[in-house]
């Protein structure tokens, strides 16, 4: 045994690198915006208000019509599949200012978006960004696992609290592209995830999808090395490696999760299937 080796977690398929973005509101421009990520392979979550569906404005502004319009119900399974629906309160309430309406609302949502989703709904994105640390129990109790805020941070780090979960940027931040070279031409270091985030409206209001649209395009090309993922299965994956139980001598290691995780140690990569028990020696 080697005891000076370190043990590092790699996303599937032995990936260094993670790609995941985030949009609020669930306004009619989401449609464009995921036909543009479904064209590059890349994979999203989409936090919802289930007290504004169907919402349309009847404004002679067109912009604004658009901008303010919002998706069915009906057309939601269809729309997002492959990418995860979260909540965002049923109608956008922040949970500091008004605790117990907001757990009812992360509720509302979790039960509307169930009712016509295969999965569970265990996302939130805090609205206008506003949360303090006493909500998480709350959030907990709403059957919620993970929460993101709008501090971005600038860089690709893995959160340590999934409730407190700042992205790298905001796709307005003049850094964007800079941020993407680094992402995709570093390879030193350990796993690195690059989050995105922001409104689908945005880009119509700005007139600039050409943002978006570069973005994604020059990930694209990295996509052999990069995991495109949901903000939901990036959480399902570090939770199953964080479960991973190793033996005391490091001769072992048992997977007790229900998917495959991947790690790397003395410069060898492994992969741990579910239940499985390794005994090629990690340590």
């Amino acid at each position: 045994m080697n005891a000076f080796r370190i043990i590092t977690m790699l996303f599937p398929e032995g990936k260094k690198k993670a790609l995941t973005l985030s949009y609020d509101d669930g306004t009619v421009l989401d449609r464009r915006l995921v036909e543009i990520m479904n064209r590059c392979g890349v994979k999203g979550t989409f936090n919802l208000n289930a007290g504004t569906l169907d919402r349309g404005e009847a404004e002679t502004d067109a912009e604004r019509v658009t901008r303010e319009s919002v998706i069915t119900l009906a057309e939601i399974p269809a729309l997002y599949a492959g990418h995860e629906v979260a909540t965002h309160a049923s109608k956008h309430t922040s949970p500091v200012d008004c605790g117990s309406v907001a757990l009812y609302e992360i509720l509302e949502d979790r039960r509307v978006f169930e009712s016509v989703l295969p999965y569970l709904v265990t996302g939130h994105a805090y609205p206008f960004g506003i949360y303090n640390k006493d909500v998480f129990t709350m959030l907990k109790a709403a059957g919620i696992r993970y929460a993101r805020t709008v501090a971005s941070t600038g860089g690709f780090e893995l959160p340590e609290n999934f409730l407190e979960w700042h992205p790298t940027t905001h796709h307005a931040d003049p850094r964007l592209m800079e941020l993407a070279k680094r992402f995709c031409e570093e390879e030193k270091g350990d796993a690195k995830l690059f989050y995105l985030w922001g409104h689908s409206f945005e880009f119509e209001r700005e007139n600039n999808w050409h943002v978006i649209e570069d973005f994604l395009t020059y990930m694209k090309k990295f996509s052999d090395t990069i995991w495109m993922a949901t903000n939901g299965e990036i959480v399902d994956y570090v939770t199953a490696y964080k479960n991973l139980v190793f033996s005391a001598d490091g001769s072992k290691v048992y997977n007790p999760s229900l998917q495959t995780v991947w790690l790397s140690s003395g410069g060898n990569v492994f992969r741990i299937a579910p239940g499985e028990i390794n005994t090629e020696g990690i340590l």
